[in-house]
């Protein structure tokens, strides 16, 4: 405690750049913690991102106007091991704002035999299938939407959705649901039935994918293969994939959002580093003279080391603290307040490991800033040190 004042009195000498700094740091470390929480969300998806549920999608392109025949789903649920089969489609539109975007998920009576996760009681799932305009939203959604139970949500879809020509889909809010764990930004559930009816004809009858339930996890890829073969000689071949590896591939390839987490929090930190070692070599440059005058007191190198690390080290733990503040407070922010190019991103997730990854980046910058510093001050004799001056 008796060398607080010194630390404080080499901080304060120059106040404008003391603050420039944290604030630097601050910045930082809002960006670290918010790609550490990004990645603890992936690693959270596919975690609970189960084997015994197996993904569907047609082969090719859906741009391509490529779809699933209803009629698959029966065929599929022949196939050995195969529990149950269920379809869904999205509805892709905006509520309210062209920027507040968001898509409802349209599911079958299968839904509820696959399960899936979503968190319906029998009596909800009975409430969906028959009321033609009714949702269920998950927690967040509810949230993102500003919507409860018995609100209307109206959604403006492109031209050429509904077989009416109409732009406009309005549907009722049956009620709020938990999130399911492999939920980015929550959901949306909708009646199929009523919205492939109300499409054009040329579309009524498809689905984007087929969502399986399986008896055994160990048998997902092979499952996965049946699927496919049966159906690789049609005219809709289909691309089957367990659940979890979709989910890791997803997070791994390409430039995703995931894979890229640790490039960005690394390339930040290094930044910084230079920004706060600079700034430190600095500080201990201009002032060889008066650690040449604690030398002559008695000051030991280990003492006069200490010192220069808590002058690293304050403004690191209060940029850190402030800026992972703020990662946390960002998490909280609606999604669809973001760009339409980032609105699909999931929240991070500002956990304790993600704290405790931060704090110890919070030391290792300080010591990483103070250490070329401390051994200039090592090599500097006495003499030289007050000849500085």
């Amino acid at each position: 405690m008796k060398y607080i004042p010194l630390v404080w009195s080499a901080m304060t000498r120059k106040p404008a750049e003391a603050i420039l700094v944290c604030l630097a740091v601050t910045a930082a470390f809002a960006l670290f913690g918010t790609v550490l929480g990004l990645r603890a969300t992936f690693n959270s998806l596919i975690d609970n991102a189960r084997n015994d549920r197996l993904e569907a999608d047609p082969r090719f392109p859906l741009s391509n106007g490529m779809r699933l025949p209803l009629a698959m789903r029966s065929q599929i649920a022949r196939i050995d091991g195969v529990t149950a089969v269920a379809s869904d489609s999205l509805l892709r539109g905006y509520y309210q704002d062209p920027h507040n975007t968001g898509r409802i998920t349209m599911v079958d009576e299968g839904m509820r035999d696959v399960g899936y996760d979503f968190k319906l009681t029998a009596a909800q799932w009975d409430r969906l299938f028959a009321t033609p305009t009714g949702v269920f939203l998950s927690r967040k959604a509810a949230q993102n939407w500003n919507l409860k139970e018995g609100d209307v949500l109206p959604l403006t879809t492109p031209p050429g959705t509904r077989a009416d020509g109409a732009t406009y889909w309005r549907f009722q809010v049956l009620g709020v649901v938990p999130d399911k764990p492999t939920s980015l930004n929550g959901f949306i559930l909708g009646n199929y039935k009523y919205f492939d009816t109300s499409r054009p004809l040329q579309e009524q009858g498809t689905t984007m994918e087929f969502r399986i339930a399986i008896k055994d996890a160990a048998r997902a890829d092979e499952t996965s293969l049946a699927i496919d073969r049966l159906f690789a000689n049609s005219g809709t071949p289909t691309l089957t994939i367990p659940e979890k590896s979709n989910a890791q591939l997803t997070f791994n390839s390409g430039i995703s959002a995931g894979s890229a987490t640790w490039p960005v929090a690394g390339a930040g930190l290094f930044m910084i580093l230079l920004l706060v070692a600079n700034a430190i070599a600095q500080s201990v440059r201009e002032r060889i003279p008066e650690f040449g005058v604690l030398r002559t007191l008695g000051f030991q190198h280990r003492t006069l080391g200490t010192l220069v690390f808590l002058e690293a080290a304050i403004p690191c733990v209060i940029g850190g603290i402030f800026g992972t503040g703020l990662a946390a407070l960002l998490s909280r922010l609606p999604m669809h307040h973001l760009p339409e190019n980032l609105a699909h991103l999931p929240a991070p997730t500002i956990s304790p490991p993600v704290v405790m990854t931060a704090v110890g980046f919070v030391i290792l910058l300080a010591l990483a800033s103070s250490v070329i510093p401390i051994l200039t001050l090592r090599r500097t004799s006495v003499v030289d040190a007050l000849a500085a001056g």
